[in-house]
C-alpha cells in the first residue's frame, strides 16, 4: 500500500520558510529578527552542501540508486523554491534595516551611503584591506583560480591601457574578499554597519592603476560535502577524513551565487569553468550571504532590541550538596538546558578529572565546542593518571578537523581515543565515570539527547539525565565495550541501540499501543523530536491511527507524515515549534494501559538515525522526572505562540499576531522550572574537589 507522504526535501523547505517567519513576526525584538534572516541563509548553505548535492549527483549519474524516482523534477522544484524564498528575504531584509534604523542601527549597503565616510573608509582600506587582498586575473600564463566554498569573492571585468607594457592583458580578475579582525561588516561608527565589498569596490583603481573597470560584481560557490570515507582501519580514517577535507575544494560545484546585475557573459564564463548547469545559479540581492548578519546581531550592544535572557536554573539539590557524586548516588537528577544551566555537566567532569577515587572516565564525543571545558577536563583527567576512553566521531559533517585536532590532543595528553564502527556515525550522548567507594566500584552514567557541547546547550533545548542505576549502568558499559572492543552484548536491560534493537523496540511499543486500542483500551503515543521520515515507522504511525490510537507529534523540522486525513491518519496531530531555542529534544511517550513509560533519546525518528548510527534510547522510571517532561510536553502542545500545525493537505498553519492571550511555551516552561530550581550564578565548581568531606 502507498501511504500519504510528503517529500522530506519539501518538508525542509517548509520548515525554512517556518524559519523565515521569524524574521517578519513584530513580536521577535528586531535585532531577534535580523539573526533569524542569517539563521536561514545557513540552512540553506547546508540543504545545498548535502541534500541537493545527493540529488544533483543522482540525476547527472542515472545508474547510482536514486532516492526519489525523478530527481531531475525534485531539483528543478527546489530552485523555485529557494528563489522565491530568496526574494522573500531580502524583502524582509529591506523592513528589517528600516525598523533597525528608527532604533539609530544602520546598515549602509548602497554605494552612495558610503561617500560620506570616504576618507575613513579609505585609512580602512589601505591599512587593514589592501594587505590582505590578493587580485587573480585570468590571462595565458595565470588559470582560472579555484574558488573556495562559502567564500565571497569580488569578480571584475577590466579594460587595460592600450599602452599595456605587458602581453599579456587580462580582461577578468577575482579578488578573494578576506577575513578581517572585525567581521564582515565594518562599523565605521557606534551601530553603523558597512559590508567591506563596499570598502573594496570603492577603492578597486587603488588595486587595478591604469586599467578601466567595465563592471564588477560579487559571487560565492556552494560545493558537494556529502561524502563516504572508505577505510579499512583507525589511521585510514584519519587519513580519508583529512583527505577530503584538504580536497574539498574540488568537490563538484552545486550552487552559484551571483550578485545581480552580473553580465550574462560573465556568467557563462563561470558556469563553464565551475561545470554547472545554469539552472544552479541564483541571482541574489546585494549583499550576498546574509549569514553574516549574525556578526551585527553579537556586536550590537543593544540589548533591549534582543530577547530577554533567561537566567539558567539550577534543581534545588544541585544547590546543597557538597559532593556530587554523594548527590547522584542518593537520587537521579534530569536536567533540560538551556532553561537549566549545562554547568553540572562540566563539574561532574571536572570533579572526576580532580578526584583521587576515580578511576575511569569513558565517554563519546560527536559535535564539540572551539574552546572545549570537555576537552579540557578530559585531558586533565589522563594527565592525572585516569583511565581516558574517548570515542571521538571524526565524521560529524562539518565539524572533521577540529574532532581531529581535539582526539590527537587527548592522544598526547595519554588518553586512548578510538573512532567507533566503520560505517556506523557515533551519535549517542554517553557518558560514564568509574570511581572506588569503600572497596568497592560505583558507575555514574550521563546521558543526553544533545552533544557535549558547552556552546550549544545555551541555544538548543536538551535533556541531561543522570544516573547510577545498575542496570542502565551495565547497559552503557556494554555500550563502550561495543564502541572500543566491538563486544556485542548478550541482552540490554534498560537501554535500545541503534542499529541493533532501537528499530524494533519502537515498532514494538507502537504494536503493542495498537493491540490496546484493539481491545477497546486507551492507547496513546506522544514523540517529540527533529525530524521524521523514516517509511516503517511512518507506516505504523498511520496503523495506530487506523485502530484508535491518540498521536500527539512535535517534530520541529522534516515530517514526511501527513496527520488528519480521515480515515487514515485522523487520530494523529502533528505541530512545529519555532522561536527562541532551537527545539532538539527527543522524547517518547507510550500510554502502555496505564504503565505508562517514557523515554529519552538521541535519535530522531529517520531512517539514518535507526539504521546507519550509533544511537541510545533510555528510560526515564523516576515519577518526578517523568512528571517533568510531561509538564514540559503539555505546555509544548498548549503552545499557540510559537507553534506551527500540519494540516491534512501538508500544509502548515501558521500561529498568526502574537497576542497577550497567546501561550507562550519558552516562558511557561521556565516558570515550571522555577518552582524547584534556583537561579545558577555559580561560575566557580561549587563542590568540594579534592580530598572532600564527605556527605552525611
Amino acid at each position: 500500500m502507498k501511504y500519504p507522504w510528503i517529500l522530506r526535501d519539501y518538508s525542509w523547505l517548509k520548515f525554512n520558510s517556518r524559519v523565515l517567519f521569524e524574521a517578519t513576526d513584530p513580536f521577535n525584538p528586531v535585532l531577534e529578527r535580523l539573526k533569524f534572516l542569517s539563521i536561514v541563509t545557513s540552512n540553506l548553505e547546508e540543504f545545498f552542501m548535502i541534500r541537493v548535492a545527493v540529488l544533483k549527483r543522482q540525476w547527472q549519474n542515472p545508474s547510482l540508486v536514486a532516492e526519489v524516482e525523478d530527481p531531475e523534477t525534485v531539483l528543478k522544484t527546489i530552485l523555485k523554491e529557494v528563489r522565491n524564498m530568496i526574494q522573500d528575504q531580502y524583502h524582509i531584509f529591506d523592513k528589517v534595516r528600516q525598523e533597525l534604523q528608527k532604533h539609530s542601527i544602520h546598515i549602509l549597503i548602497e554605494d552612495t551611503q558610503c561617500i560620506a565616510y570616504q576618507e575613513k573608509l579609505q585609512q580602512v582600506f589601505e591599512h587593514t584591506l589592501f594587505p590582505l587582498l590578493t587580485p587573480l586575473s585570468v590571462s595565458q600564463t595565470h588559470p582560472f583560480p579555484t574558488l573556495q566554498s562559502g567564500k565571497l569573492y569580488m569578480v571584475i571585468e577590466l579594460s587595460p591601457p592600450a599602452n599595456h607594457p605587458l602581453s599579456e592583458k587580462p580582461s577578468l580578475s577575482f579578488l578573494e574578499l578576506p577575513i578581517t579582525p572585525f567581521g564582515r561588516f565594518y562599523e565605521i561608527e557606534t551601530n553603523v554597519f558597512l559590508p567591506i565589498e563596499n570598502i573594496v569596490k570603492m577603492f578597486l583603481p587603488l588595486l587595478y592603476p591604469g586599467y578601466t573597470i567595465k563592471q564588477c560584481g560579487i559571487i560565492r560557490i556552494t560545493r558537494d560535502a556529502d561524502y563516504e570515507h572508505q577505510v579499512d582501519g583507525a589511521l585510514d580514517l584519519i587519513s580519508s577524513v583529512e583527505q577530503n577535507i584538504k580536497h574539498f575544494h574540488k568537490r563538484e560545484v552545486v550552487k552559484l551565487e551571483i550578485s545581480e546585475g552580473l553580465s550574462s557573459k560573465i556568467v557563462k564564463t563561470l558556469c563553464s569553468h565551475l561545470h554547472l548547469p545554469e539552472d544552479f545559479v541564483l541571482a541574489i540581492p546585494h549583499p550576498l550571504n546574509l549569514k553574516d548578519l549574525m556578526g551585527i546581531y553579537q556586536s550590537c550592544q543593544r540589548e533591549d532590541l534582543k530577547l530577554k535572557p533567561l537566567s539558567p536554573l539550577l534543581p534545588a539539590p544541585l544547590t546543597r550538596s557538597k559532593n556530587i557524586f554523594s548527590l547522584l548516588a542518593k537520587e537521579d537528577i534530569l536536567l533540560f538546558h538551556p532553561y537549566q544551566s549545562y554547568d553540572p555537566v562540566l563539574w561532574l567532569l571536572e570533579a572526576a578529572a580532580h578526584d583521587p577515587d576515580v578511576i575511569a572516565i569513558k565517554q563519546t564525543l560527536y559535535r564539540t565546542s572551539s574552546q572545549s571545558e570537555i576537552i579540557r577536563y578530559l585531558t586533565l583527567a589522563a594527565e592525572n593518571g585516569k583511565y581516558v576512553s574517548v570515542v571521538d566521531e571524526l565524521t560529524a559533517r562539518f565539524d572533521e578537523q577540529r574532532n581531529i585536532t581535539w582526539a590527537r590532543h587527548l592522544q598526547d595528553a595519554g588518553a586512548h581515543v578510538t573512532y567507533g564502527i566503520a560505517h556506523l556515525k557515533t551519535h549517542a550522548k554517553a557518558l560514564l565515570i568509574v570511581r572506588k567507594e569503600k572497596g568497592e566500584i560505583r558507575r555514574y552514567v550521563h546521558l543526553a539527547t544533545g552533544n557535549y557541547n558547552e556552546a550549544t546547550a545555551k541555544l538548543y533545548s536538551d535533556f541531561s539525565f543522570f544516573t547510577t542505576n545498575p542496570e542502565i549502568c551495565d547497559d552503557i558499559n556494554q555500550l563502550f565495550n561495543l564502541l572500543t572492543g566491538f563486544s556485542l552484548p548478550q541482552s540490554w536491560k534498560k537501554i535500545a541501540v541503534a542499529p541493533l534493537t532501537l528499530r524494533q523496540r519502537f515498532l514494538s511499543l507502537i504494536q503493542r499501543e495498537i493491540r490496546h486500542a484493539r481491545a477497546g483500551l486507551r492507547a496513546h503515543i506522544r514523540a517529540k523530536m527533529n525530524s521524521l521520515s523514516d517509511d516503517q515507522i511512518i507506516a505504523a504511525l498511520y496503523e495506530a491511527s487506523q485502530a484508535g490510537v491518540t498521536i500527539e507529534l512535535i517534530v520541529r523540522g522534516i515530517c514526511c507524515l501527513i496527520p488528519g486525513i480521515k480515515g487514515f491518519s485522523e487520530n494523529i496531530t502533528v505541530k512545529s515549534i519555532i522561536g527562541r531555542y532551537l527545539e532538539h529534544s527527543r522524547i517518547y511517550y507510550f500510554y502502555n494501559n496505564g504503565e505508562e513509560e517514557y523515554y529519552l533519546a538521541s535519535a530522531d525518528w529517520m531512517k539514518r538515525n535507526l539504521d546507519r548510527r550509533i544511537e541510545v534510547l533510555f528510560p526515564i522510571e523516576n515519577k518526578t522526572l517523568q512528571h517533568m517532561i510531561q509538564t514540559i510536553f503539555d505546555l509544548q502542545m498548549q503552545d499557540s505562540a510559537n507553534s506551527w500545525i500540519l494540516e491534512s493537505n501538508g500544509s502548515y498553519k501558521a500561529p498568526g499576531v502574537r497576542e497577550s492571550s497567546h501561550r507562550d511555551s519558552f516562558e511557561e516552561i521556565y516558570t515550571f522550572l522555577q518552582q524547584f530550581s534556583r537561579p545558577s550564578r555559580n561560575k566557580t565548581f561549587p563542590f568540594i574537589l579534592k580530598h572532600e568531606a564527605k556527605d552525611g
